[in-house]
């Protein structure tokens, strides 16, 4: 097993299974800009899984997750989800 792994925290070693097979499985399914219905669908699963609270179908499909934690900064990462068409 690569080192760098086995420095990480057991619960992160714990999700790198589910998050390698979640990886592998958008790259399998890629969707067109405006069409990324099935890979919204993934991540506002996982999203809520996580705990967040999700907003589905934002500007047609886009999903953002919000995870509050109470006063303090907030954080905000943002994602392309579509695939290029490509031969």
């Amino acid at each position: 097993m690569n080192p760098t792994l086995l420095a990480l925290h057991p619960d992160i070693q714990a999700l790198l299974p589910k998050l390698d097979a979640l990886y592998k499985d958008l790259h399998q399914h890629p969707e067109l800009s405006m069409q990324e219905v099935r890979t919204a669908a993934l991540v506002a699963k996982n999203l809520h899984h996580c705990g967040y609270q999700v907003t589905e179908k934002v500007g047609v499909t886009g999903v953002v997750g919000l995870l509050e934690n109470g006063e303090g900064p907030v954080i905000m990462l943002r994602a392309d989800m579509d695939a290029l068409p490509m031969p």
